[in-house]
């Protein structure tokens, strides 16, 4: 007996599909359309042989039913030179024929089954089922295939082909990482696939079931850190990505590419970003490069016209020993020109990268070509307020303890709240924390701009041959004002210097 149960998966897993019924009973015919059509949105039905193979032709259907013994052109004889057209057509044969030589012709052409009149509805719906999901199986596991070769030689990386937050295919690598022999037991061994991404600060993780699903469907293509256990137990760190398959629906082949050589899962962690000696190290970074242009992503090049912040689009076109290529805009090669540097960042940087100095810049072929870089401890490309560099005609000074400080004093950048000034030496006793007051002499427009500040020391760098201090200003309302006009009248200013530049 049919079920509710039948029905409902019948519907479900038919969404999509063709059905062909070829049978030259016309009553019979015209009643197996009504039903069929319950089932499917798409049936064609045909009197014949003949006409079913034109049928066919013109419609393109995944499933034929069909009687054997018909008029013009038989059903088996149509069978064969359908799969000529399509090996992957699925065949029911209906027939009240059921003597020996039929059924080896039928078998002979390759057929899904063969089922005796009178239809039992129960059992061509089951029939029909088992149909369905086989053409499921086949077309899943030919899209994997598909996919395998086009993901730049991922033969290394585990794979898996997945709908929703449901693996239907893994590849050998991820059997052997998780040491299992196949997908069920993989399957018998994990709650889901979920369940094996550990909890790390900034990585993707299943804080709820099927989150870490929902948050990398959202975004295909963008890299995902993960960690994993290996069967050891020790965490291993992948970039995962998810590549969407064009026509399936919340379908996707993930990715899993394991940079645990690199050693940076210490470097998602606060204190250890703070050593700056676990940045500096070369290789690390051109391998975990390598795996930005491996996966094609965009990284952004940064850079700072006298204090304006440059920002474009770009990648990374050739990695080797002597030297990196990057790709980007005009623009951002005229502003690496001035500055003979660039800032890079990427999703799956722990900080922006310094790059310098610049070897060359080819306009023509749009590169920047550089050998040296390293991670930042700070990142300038995340910087709360927006700095400028002042005109060269301002004056500074600087007072500690009441008393002005008689050596060179310039501003090199200056924002809304702090000031960073360049000194070729260091009052005695001046620190961090220390209380100063900077009077600085800006050009405006219309009459110079005096402002006179009380101040706190932030920061001190020792420089080559002078020093940088960083000075935190008092926010008082009148200043604030005054500094609001003046980085806004800059900006622009120099917003209009650069583009002369650009077609200078």
């Amino acid at each position: 007996m049919i079920t509710l149960e039948t029905i409902s998966k019948l519907k479900a897993h038919s969404e999509g599909l063709t059905l062909m019924y070829v049978e030259d009973n016309e009553g019979l015919r015209i009643k197996a359309h009504r039903l069929m059509q319950k089932f499917f949105a798409n049936v064609v039905s045909a009197s014949d042989g003949e006409e079913g193979l034109a049928a066919f032709k013109e419609h393109r259907p995944q499933i034929v039913i069909t009687d054997i013994k018909m008029p013009k052109l038989d059903g088996i004889e149509m069978i064969a030179q359908i799969k000529e057209l399509n090996p992957s057509t699925k065949f029911i044969i209906i027939s009240a024929f059921d003597d020996k030589a039929h059924l080896l012709r039928a078998i002979s052409v390759g057929i899904f089954d063969y089922l005796k009149k009178p239809i039992k509805i129960d059992e061509l719906m089951q029939t029909l089922l088992r149909c369905i999901e086989s053409i499921d199986t086949e077309e899943n596991s030919s899209l994997f295939n598909s996919y395998m070769d086009d993901l730049l030689n991922y033969q290394s990386d585990l794979l898996a082909l997945i709908s929703k937050d449901r693996l239907l295919f893994v590849n050998q690598m991820f059997l052997d990482f998780f040491t299992v022999q196949t997908l069920e037991e993989f399957d018998a061994k994990y709650a889901d696939f979920g369940s094996v991404l550990r909890d790390h600060k900034a990585f993707l993780c299943n804080r709820e079931p099927g989150s870490w699903f929902v948050e990398a469907s959202r975004e295909p293509g963008k890299l995902f850190h993960t960690k994993i256990a290996d069967k050891e137990g020790k965490s291993r760190h992948f970039i995962l990505k998810m590549h969407p398959l064009p026509k399936k629906k919340e379908m996707y082949i993930m990715s899993l590419n394991d940079i645990t050589e690199l050693n940076l899962l210490s470097l998602f962690d606060s204190r250890a970003v703070e050593e700056e000696e676990k940045y500096k190290n070369r290789n690390t970074l051109v391998k975990l490069m390598k795996v930005v242009q491996k996966n094609n992503a965009e990284i952004k090049i940064h850079n700072f016209y006298k204090g304006l912040t440059i920002t474009n689009a770009g990648m990374i076109a050739e990695i080797n020993e002597k030297h990196v290529v990057v790709k980007s805009s005009f623009v951002q090669q005229k502003a690496a020109q001035y500055q003979r540097s660039i800032l890079i960042s990427s999703e799956i940087f722990p900080s922006a990268v310094l790059c310098e100095p610049i070897l060359k810049i080819d306009f023509e072929q749009q590169t920047i070509v550089f050998k040296e870089m390293r991670f930042l401890p700070r990142n300038p490309t995340q910087r709360k307020s927006v700095r400028v560099c002042p005109e060269e005609q301002h004056t500074v000074s600087l007072f500690y303890e009441e008393r002005k400080f008689y050596g060179e004093v310039r501003v090199h950048d200056i924002s809304v709240d702090a000031v960073k000034l360049e000194l070729n030496a260091l009052p005695a006793g001046l620190k961090e924390g220390t209380k100063v007051t900077i009077n600085m002499v800006l050009a405006n427009d219309r009459k110079p701009m005096i402002i006179h500040v009380p101040a706190e020391v932030q920061r001190i760098e020792e420089l080559a041959r002078s020093f940088y201090v960083v000075v935190i200003l008092a926010s008082e309302p009148e200043h604030r004002r005054q500094l609001i006009e003046y980085v806004s009248r800059r900006q622009m200013n120099l917003i209009r210097e650069f583009k002369g530049m650009q077609f200078g």
